[in-house]
């Protein structure tokens, strides 16, 4: 009787199982790559998001920077020469001190009792132009310090005064800055807290790029004495070429100021000279042009002229009027 093979061994197989005929074979797992998306609007935002991350983080690497260099020149110090000033105690000088605190334009920012005063208040910094009274500043600065302050835009630690405007100052003489100096020292005491330009961080960051916080620092040696107001063209000079100069240039020929909120230009200053007296007296203490406009003390201070004596005034016109007639201008 022959033998049925048994199933699933082979001969010579060894272990080797299969499966009984017929049955159905275990399937086997099978992988199948799945092709990523390629939809063009996924790429492009997740590039856009690469981008825009990439900006974002310069953005705050560069807003950084620019904070550390700003503040960094915010604390800056320089160092400035002052005078030997000898301050006066009689009343003449105490007198002259009042009134070149008015014909220097230092009650139009200051306020008239000197004691400071918020000049504006915006996302940089906010503007205060310091209380000076023995309230204030006063009660510690000495005639260096008002030296420093006044001739060079320089505070007593050191610091740039940003908003001074030192350039217009830097040649009044050490007998004009004395007895304005004693006058200071004389003014009735104000308590407030006015006493310097508040840094915000947008600020520190502007100052760290195109906002120059040592522009107003001026190094220059002033002048130890100046001409007497005496209806001359000599003391015209010596007022003009600090007060004036300061917006309408070195030689007075007009040229762009960029201090303020927008560029201004200031015209040629020679052109006054060329005006009757009466006329040239009428729009100095009026603000009152010939052709009837009238002029924003913000941008021409003609209430610093109208405080002067009609000597001074005089005196200024005769030295614009040596300067010759402007030059013609393309209609």
């Amino acid at each position: 009787m022959s033998r049925r093979p048994r199933q699933g061994r082979m001969k010579g197989s060894g272990s080797l199982t299969l499966p009984p005929i017929g049955s159905a074979s275990p399937r086997r797992p099978r992988t199948l790559l799945q092709p990523l998306s390629c939809s063009p609007m996924k790429t492009f935002l997740k590039w856009t998001g690469i981008v825009l991350g990439s900006l974002l983080v310069l953005a705050i690497i560069g807003g950084f920077a620019l904070y550390t260099k700003g503040s960094r020149s915010i604390q800056a110090a320089h160092a400035v020469e002052v005078a030997a000033l000898t301050v006066p105690t009689d009343s003449a000088s105490l007198a002259r001190g009042a009134h070149l605190a008015g014909v220097f334009g230092c009650v139009d920012c200051h306020g008239d009792d000197l004691a400071g005063q918020e000049m504006g208040d915006a996302p940089p910094f906010r503007l205060v132009a310091s209380n000076l009274t023995p309230g204030g500043i006063g009660r510690e600065y000495t005639p260096a310090d008002w030296d420093r302050a006044i001739r060079h835009g320089v505070g007593q630690d050191g610091r740039a005064l940003f908003v001074m405007p030192s350039g217009a100052y830097n040649q009044m003489s050490d007998r004009d800055l004395a007895s304005l100096v004693a006058y200071l020292q004389t003014v009735a005491p104000v308590e407030n807290e006015f006493d310097r330009v508040e840094w915000k961080p947008m600020g520190r960051i502007l100052a760290g790029g195109p906002i120059d916080v040592s522009k107003g620092v001026h190094a220059g040696t002033p002048p130890a004495s100046h001409p007497d107001a005496d209806s001359t063209a000599a003391w015209g000079e010596y007022f003009a070429m600090g007060v004036c100069a300061y917006c309408h240039g070195p030689n007075l020929e007009g040229q762009m100021v960029e201090d303020g909120p927008e560029p201004i230009l200031a015209p040629d200053l020679r052109a006054a000279g060329q005006w009757p007296a009466e006329m040239f007296h009428e729009v100095m203490t009026t603000g009152v042009t010939p052709d009837g406009r009238e002029m924003n003390p913000e941008v021409m201070p003609w209430t610093m002229t109208a405080r002067m004596t009609e000597t001074e005034r005089e005196s200024l016109r005769l030295y614009l009027a040596s300067l010759g007639p402007a030059a013609p201008t393309d209609a």
